[in-house]
């Protein structure tokens, strides 16, 4: 009964009307009318209608919107009225333009809030979410307006105005997203974009692209329709593509607006009603985050005049962005004249990484709000004697005296209002607080690269971060003295201001390179590539901004101011700021460190060679490096039991105060004990330029030290065994073994002179690859580990047959099965002669290989070996243990695929029980088995509990592995069998749809993967009839295994082979191509025949269906 109390409005798109634009054009079924009302009965259900047609010029777009805009609240609000639904929820559903339109709307709503016109205020505050249906939020290109409109164009000579309101980098756009943007978290908003390209007078494409039409926004939701723009709309049935998940939002939605929507009507009563007495109040909306409390800002009125405004150097001209800021700092700062809070002294804090625009930012907010404030005065607090010269020049406006603390005095005693900014407090030797004038009186805003001043606010403080995308192109523009409304140099600019971090010091000079004709916006990102140091350290005179510092000088002044600190944590946290440098610029675990220490401290005794480290010292000497660099990465040195946890937190603390590190969000840095230790919890990340800017201030020599110490560091830490934290923490480990073995100062980790300990670190390495599903990259390297040990140590040793074994199933994982069954029975043959048939590791061997020969599709010699290796674990090993309980998985796979579904399931229950209770719910083998005791549910007709099972795992593989991980798309295929098998085959075309293009990208279009991919592709259009798309897909993958036939990668009898031939009979059937259904079932009967014998059930089968041709 709660939907009966929303209202759902439906807003159409361009070229549309009210009516047409909802109804599918096959059926003529309007959804709004037909559909909807079934899944929420008591809703009331409306369309709006407008024009888009005849406009006059592309300037007059804004006023046309506005006009628009107007006309929906004002006609909604009069509906309401009359319906006697003012305060009940309301809904949108929005199509292209329309999204716009009621962006618009709302924000004219929001403001709607005089005595007179408050009805209108309703609309806002009624609203609970929206559903933009491709709406162009970012624009749309030219390219892609429809023929009718382009058509429009050429007969006025001008550009639609509404199309021109659209178009990318359209100022009217802009305006309006800057409107809406405060109101956000006053909605629920789900993003939905096409997934099929449109037909246009240009040629197949998106009308509105998916980054246009889903922005990325916190606590929103995206989603595809696969659809074209126009039929994303239009919905003929309740299984239609994207039906489901309109339905389930507005069903969603109107569950749970009433609660939501009554409290805010109680709130803006009482703001209204405070508004009627005080006009500086107002009210920005309802955080629907936060128990939908209201939020607002101050506006301070022109009280008083400004007679002291000093200050060094003016605001840039070309200063951008910051206004969310500004608005922080208004609200904490500012209040009514004659409201002056003067029982505190107000303080408001900036700080952050040096050339963020900390000082730009304060001179804007004192330049655009001078007259709030009697006296404007500005001390420099980047040494003692600069700030005590500071406060002796304002004694001296003051006529007050001289001395410095003559004028904190006289800023003590004004009973005016006056506005102190203390700059660049960066120095941490310096008590910044000794600089604020004593009393309750003032408004002081600092600054400071030390996050540590945060804590002497009384107000508020704000971390200065990276500009967003869009502020840094038109700060970039605007300093290369470019059109930043221009479409084509916005999309120049974007891949610039992405390399350079959206850091505006770094766009400032970026701009003034171009301006000065070096060179242009597409040359740019070359010569900063090949010239960064040089680019990086070069400041500009006429640059508009009094800034002394280049990029790169401005943090080496912050690491200068770390150096100086002269304390142990200081040097450390220098040498950890190097190391850091050298791995992938973000999430960089924090227990590496101790990790790879507490490991080389275990195995330190067991090592009759000495270290790398010992040997890489020795080097230093060898090259006459001073002796100060023999003692690098010191807290690697420690003697103690344990690691010195709080010298390292002290070392992490130093470089986030001076914002060279962050500290990732979703971390909250904290230690944790472990048995009788403490271990660091976080990760932390560095901007993309302090990342270069750390490497490049080094000589290539102590580049080239620093890279191998961390590789040495990052495969220390590396352990194999198999609990699910250590697994998680080696997934972490792939985006930084990247940056060692493909960065740009990357060094081959194995070559002629690559160590013992050296190899098995690249050993490591390319296991926690194979791990990651990297296997491409892993098995570059581990063939160079295997080549090398085979040399030296020989092709029987220990660790060659560790390094074959791993070698092996990235084989398996890569598709190349054949080499996966090779080296595996090389491995197996040797320890059966090393160690005999029962040894340990020959149970693992003889079970690997047992799982490769099931991929081959040697089913007999497979459950043999199978077999075999599993009861010997269970001796050996024991029941429970991980290598037995793989083993268990692998000799049931067998069992399923030679048609024994009901004891295979037996097996993987088995392990699903002992996995859950001994190794936890997200361990890879409990998910493992998970997964094939969904695949079995579904083999034996028990769809629904297939699908909630494999569901499950589908989620914790995205959230542990990654959406792109292989295992992760394994187990969305599995998950459209179910789909498909439940009569729900549209929904596994879409599921595909995504999983197909991110294997063809990850694993390529050949890969096992991909061709299962495809192959339930096809199983999905043939559930909807659509036999001729589906075989298409089928003759693609019979031409793929037949050209791996040829090539010897697949064997011809592989089952596989003949899987795709029998779907190829049964879809030539469907299509009455009779002739064709029985020369594909022959073949298949053939080599069925060939591999399992003329008695087989499967060959009996095969023949009774020819027979039925």
């Amino acid at each position: 009964m709660i939907a009966q109390l929303s209202s759902i409005v439906a807003v159409h798109g361009l070229e549309e009307d009210y009516v047409t634009a909802w109804v599918d054009p096959r059926t003529h079924r309007l959804w709004l009318r037909d559909l909807l009302p079934q899944c929420i009965p008591y809703a009331r259900i409306l369309t709006y209608g407008y024009s888009t047609g005849g406009l006059p010029s592309w300037e007059g777009s804004s006023e046309r919107i506005l006009q628009h805009a107007q006309t929906l609240v004002a006609e909604l609000e009069a509906d309401r009225f009359t319906a006697n639904a003012v305060r009940k929820p309301l809904i949108f559903i929005c199509h292209g333009i329309g999204g716009i339109l009621v962006k618009k709307a709302l924000a004219y709503s929001s403001s709607r809030v005089a005595k007179n016109v408050a009805h209108l205020y309703s609309i806002f505050v009624s609203t609970y979410g929206l559903l933009f249906l491709g709406t162009p939020h970012e624009g749309i290109e030219r390219t892609s307006w429809s023929a009718d409109a382009q058509r429009n164009a050429e007969t006025t000579g001008t550009p639609d105005a509404l199309l021109g309101a659209i178009a990318r980098g359209s100022e009217t756009l802009q305006n309006i997203n800057d409107q809406f943007a405060p109101l956000t978290k006053q909605f629920h908003l789900h993003f939905f974009w096409e997934q099929k390209e449109t037909a246009t007078a240009m040629g197949t494409r998106y009308v509105v692209e998916e980054k246009s039409a889903a922005p990325i926004l916190p606590d929103t939701e995206r989603s595809g329709i696969w659809a074209d723009h126009s039929q994303m709309c239009k919905f003929e049935s309740m299984e239609a593509p994207g039906f489901i998940l309109v339905r389930a939002t507005l069903q969603r939605y109107a569950q749970s607006a009433n609660d939501t929507i009554s409290q805010r009507w109680t709130q803006a009563i009482d703001y209204l009603t405070r508004l009627r007495t005080n006009e500086a109040t107002e009210l920005v909306g309802f955080d629907i985050y936060d128990g939908s409390n209201p939020f607002i800002y101050k506006r301070s009125e022109n009280a008083q005049r400004n007679e002291h405004f000093h200050v060094p150097y003016n605001a840039s001209s070309i200063f951008t962005g910051r206004i969310d800021v500004f608005k922080r700092i208004e609200e904490s700062i500012l209040s009514r004249p004659g409201t002056e809070d003067l029982s505190m002294q107000k303080r408001f804090i900036l700080y952050g990484l040096g050339g963020s625009g900390k000082t730009q930012s304060c001179l804007k907010f004192i330049q655009d709000h001078r007259q709030n404030f009697w006296g404007i005065f500005w001390i420099d607090a980047s040494s003692t004697r600069n700030a005590e010269e500071g406060f002796s020049k304002i004694a001296q406006i003051g006529k007050f005296g001289k001395s410095c603390d003559d004028g904190k005095h006289w800023l003590t005693s004004l009973e005016m209002s006056w506005m102190l900014v203390i700059d660049n407090a960066d120095d941490p030797s310096i008590d910044v607080s000794r600089f604020f004038p004593s009393g309750d009186r003032g408004h002081i805003l600092v600054t400071s690269r030390n996050k540590e001043c945060r804590y002497h606010q009384t107000v508020g403080y704000e971390e200065l971060k990276e500009l967003n995308h869009e502020e840094a192109i038109t700060l970039l523009l605007r300093a290369a003295e470019k059109d930043f409304k221009d479409p084509k140099h916005r999309d120049l600019a974007r891949p610039i201001v992405k390399t350079l971090g959206h850091l505006p010091l770094a766009l400032d000079q970026a701009g003034a390179t171009i301006r000065q004709g070096i060179c242009t916006l597409k040359s740019y990102l070359p010569l900063y590539h090949r010239h960064r140091r040089q680019i990086m350290g070069t400041r500009s005179i006429q640059g508009g901004e009094q800034y002394r510092y280049t990029v790169y000088s401005t943090w080496e002044v912050s690491f200068e101011m770390i150096r100086k600190l002269e304390k142990p944590a200081a040097i450390d946290a220098c040498e950890i700021l190097q190391l850091f440098s050298f791995l992938h610029f973000q999430q960089v675990p924090a227990k590496m460190l101790q990790k790879a220490w507490e490991n080389s401290r275990r195995t330190r005794t067991a090592l009759p060679a000495r270290s790398f480290l010992t040997r890489l010292l020795d080097s230093f000497r060898r090259d006459t490096i001073t002796r100060s660099h023999l003692q690098l990465l010191r807290i690697m040195h420690q003697d103690g039991q344990n690691w010195d946890i709080i010298r390292f937190q002290s070392a992490l603390s130093i470089l986030a105060q001076f914002s060279l590190i962050t500290q990732d969000a979703e971390d909250d840095g904290d230690i944790t004990p472990i048995g009788g230790d403490f271990i660091a919890k976080g990760k932390y990340s560095m901007h993309p330029l302090v990342h270069f800017w750390a490497r490049d201030r080094l000589e290539k020599a102590h580049q080239k030290t620093w890279f191998a110490l961390a590789a040495c560091t990052l495969a220390d830490s590396i352990v194999s065994t198999t609990d699910a934290a250590e697994y998680a923490y080696r997934r972490s480990l792939v985006p930084h073994i990247d940056a060692l073995v493909n960065g740009e100062h990357a060094k081959p980790l194995v070559h002629p002179g690559t160590s013992d300990n050296e190899l098995q670190r690249a050993f490591k390495l390319g296991r926690v690859y194979h791990e990651g599903g990297r296997w491409e990259s892993a098995r570059k390297l581990l063939e160079e580990v295997v080549d090398a040990r085979t040399t030296r140590l020989g092709s029987e040793h220990s660790e060659t047959l560790e390094a074959m074994t791993c070698l092996g199933e990235t084989y398996w994982n890569s598709g190349f099965n054949a080499k996966a069954a090779e080296m595996q029975r090389q491995v197996l043959n040797t320890r059966i002669r090393l160690l005999g048939p029962s040894d340990a590791e020959t149970l693992v061997a003889m079970d690997k290989l047992a799982d490769t020969l099931w991929l081959c599709g040697e089913m007999t010699e497979a459950e043999e070996l199978g077999a075999k290796a599993k009861n010997g674990m269970d001796s050996t090993f024991g029941p429970m243990d991980i290598r037995t309980l793989t083993a268990t998985l692998n000799l049931a796979r067998v069992y399923k695929h030679t048609d024994r579904s009901g004891r295979a399931l037996e097996l993987q229950s088995r392990v699903r029980a002992v996995c859950e209770d001994e190794y936890g719910l997200e361990h890879p083998l409990t998910l493992r088995a998970k997964m094939e005791v969904g695949v079995s549910y579904n083999d034996l007709r028990r769809h629904d509990e297939a699908e909630v099972l494999l569901k499950s795992v589908l989620q914790a593989r995205e959230r542990i592995d990654g959406p792109e991980h292989a295992y992760t798309l394994w187990t969305a295929n599995d998950l459209s069998k179910v789909y498909c098998a439940q009569g729900r085959a549209v929904e596994a075309e879409v599921l595909l749809a995504d999983v197909l293009e991110k294997a063809t990208r990850t694993l390529g279009r050949d890969h096992v993967g991909t061709r299962m991919t495809l192959s339930n592709v096809a199983r999905a259009y043939s559930g909807q009839g659509r036999w001729s798309e589906a075989g298409a897909i089928l003759n693609d993958l019979n031409n793929i295994i037949s050209r791996k036939i040829q090539t010897g990668e697949v064997d011809p009898l592989h089952p596989d082979r003949v899987a795709i031939l029998i779907a190829l009979a049964r879809n030539h059937v469907h299509q009455r191509r009779l002739i064709e259904a029985e020369k594909f079932l022959l073949e298949a009967f053939q080599l069925t025949e060939r591999k399992l014998g003329p008695e087989n059930p499967r060959t009996l089968k095969l023949k009774s269906q020819i027979d039925d041709v």
